[in-house]
């Protein structure tokens, strides 16, 4: 019986949330960061260049913490 409670409460459970920092971002490639955007919930363009393509992560990232 409680393991049954165990799996059913285990659907609610929230996602855990991945942390990097700049210096990370700075390594990644223009794909790695489109999807790490994606997964943010932006649709970053790879025509940019890379340092555009942080700031919309970074700018995404401070709307996201308020």
């Amino acid at each position: 019986m409680f393991g049954w409670c165990k799996k059913f409460f285990k659907r609610f459970k929230k996602p855990k949330v991945e942390t990097i920092s700049l210096k990370e971002l700075q390594t990644r490639t223009k794909k790695q960061l489109e999807s790490i955007g994606r997964k943010m919930g932006i649709e970053l363009d790879r025509r940019l260049t890379k340092t555009k393509l942080i700031n919309k992560i970074k700018f995404r990232a401070k709307l996201r913490k308020r």
